[in-house]
């Protein structure tokens, strides 16, 4: 459902995002904001988008912390370049960016830090004349509550320092790892490294220590699980969330996918490089599989062994098989044995082991009675979908010493808690990481773990099986290998793709 307005915000100002919406609802106006706005089990990275195009307006509310947001970044870029009007809503006395300033160069703005009330105003006289609707007294029943936060803060500070020195008062003459239940002050206790999909599902240290077995390598993300005891009946707050980074080395190697479709009885395979490094002798195998008591039908003995070898660039493809079937004998066999629909009658499978990494893509042919024709199902080793929720990216090609962690509040350790900070690299890497954590005025630190993450170069449904990205290279000439490679670009990998609405980002 199309809304009015687009309201873009960062995260931590949620709270004056909605008393934005509260007066735009009041004055007529219907009003579009993540994650509010986003069916349950929708993909808000199509959500969103698709907002911005079907809006009327967006209001874009703009402060130093703004500024930084790569989420409100994209939706103002995308906005101008729709040619949405933009009304900045300025809640914060700071200096525009260059790339705001230029951007809003030709924008009224409107500033809101020095009188909320007047400036809401404003921008709902401003709409009613962008969009043409009707004028009359305009509603303003929100105010803008206290602030309280320097109170709040002031009182987080005292008992931070009443519980870092009743701790360095208790403290042990040294740390040693799982310290006893007697232990003064909080510490970590144990902590786990661990693909971000699975740590969500041990909430308990003693179910994560038993899960057992070496992890190294991880898919996309990886998870920093610290389990922590604060056994003082006060309180301790988390002043600081931190990651530390040592030894990073970019993965440069190459990781070889297969994927193929069939349409209009045409069959092409490819050969895909996820990964991050060229890759040269990619040796891929394909063979016919026939089913139970299927006969050996001429049509396809252009397919039924062969095999190849390519060399296939990071973030590009390759054909590696090409081949037309006629398929009235097999459509004719089908018909007159009655086979039962979707029942296999061969499949065409495609391998490779490049680099003792195992990959493969299978297209397998049944009978479809309803449209009486032979279809090609799609299978393979490619399609794996993750659903991860980030906290920070790591920037491989400038990585920090110190990864910073942020949430919407300060979080409050009492008894037993974890902490559970996600590292989601830009490319495929290898690093050292260990948790650092600032409790109560005092620093606990995790055992440092070696990590290897694979991130992969196409996003997922680039080259799920018979996927996007294998349809539109299927129309291209296999000998236009320029425009397969601007292709392939179309479809890089997001960093934000497995990113949930709602997940703070450091």
């Amino acid at each position: 459902m199309s809304a009015d307005i687009f309201i873009s915000y960062k995260s931590e100002e949620e709270a004056v995002a909605r008393r934005v919406r509260q007066v735009l609802e009041e004055n007529g106006f219907s009003c579009w904001m993540a994650p509010d706005s986003i069916p349950s089990g929708s993909n808000y990275m199509k959500q969103i988008p698709q907002a911005i195009d079907s809006c009327k307006a967006m209001i874009v509310l703009v402060s130093e912390k703004s500024q930084h947001s790569v989420w409100v970044k994209n939706e103002f870029s995308q906005a101008v370049t729709k040619e949405k009007p933009v009304i900045p809503l300025v809640i914060q006395n700071c200096e525009l960016e260059d790339e705001f300033r230029f951007s809003m160069s030709t924008m009224q703005q409107v500033h809101a830090w020095q009188n909320e009330e007047e400036a809401l105003k404003k921008v709902v006289r401003d709409l009613r004349s962008m969009l043409g609707k009707d004028g009359g007294e305009i509603r303003i029943t929100v105010r803008k509550k206290p602030d309280y936060r320097p109170v709040i803060a002031a009182l987080i500070a005292v008992a931070a320092v009443i519980a870092g020195l009743v701790f360095f008062l208790n403290r042990p003459a040294s740390r040693t790892e799982n310290k006893p239940a007697e232990t003064t002050g909080p510490e970590v206790y144990h902590s786990e490294i661990l693909p971000y999909f699975m740590a969500g599902s041990f909430s308990t240290a003693e179910e994560a220590a038993s899960f057992g077995g070496e992890i190294t390598s991880f898919p996309k993300a990886v998870s920093l699980l610290a389990f922590l005891r604060n056994p003082k009946e006060e309180p301790a707050f988390a002043e600081k969330i931190s990651a530390k980074i040592q030894n990073l080395v970019p993965d440069q190697t190459a990781d070889i996918l297969l994927d193929g479709v069939m349409i209009d009885g045409r069959v092409r395979f490819f050969a895909y490089n996820n990964g991050w490094g060229d890759s040269d002798d990619v040796h891929v195998r394909w063979r016919m599989i026939p089913g139970d008591a299927v006969p050996e039908f001429s049509a396809l003995d252009a397919v039924r062994n062969g095999s190849e070898t390519v060399r296939v660039k990071s973030g590009e493809a390759s054909p590696v098989m090409d081949a037309r079937i006629d398929f009235t004998e097999i459509l004719n066999w089908a018909r007159n044995n009655q086979i039962p629909e979707y029942q296999t009658i061969f499949s065409l499978l495609a391998e490779t082991d490049y680099d003792g990494r195992p990959s493969s893509a299978a297209i397998m042919f049944s009978y479809d009675r309803e449209t009486d024709s032979i279809v090609g199902l799609y299978g393979g080793a490619n399609d794996e979908v993750l659903e991860t929720t980030l906290h920070a990216f790591l920037d491989v090609d400038n990585p920090p010493e110190e990864l910073r962690f942020y949430s919407r509040e300060t979080p409050v350790l009492r008894g037993i808690g974890k902490i559970e900070t996600v590292i989601i690299p830009t490319k495929s890497c290898s690093f050292t990481v260990s948790g650092n954590y600032l409790i109560g005025g005092n620093e606990f630190h995790t055992e440092p773990y070696d990590v290897s993450v694979r991130v992969p170069y196409f996003n997922s449904a680039a080259l799920t099986a018979g996927g996007q990205l294998t349809r539109a290279l299927f129309e291209l000439p296999a000998e236009d290998t320029a425009s397969m490679r601007k292709m392939c670009r179309q479809y890089q990998y997001d960093v934000f793709s497995i990113l949930p609405a709602d997940a703070p980002v450091g």
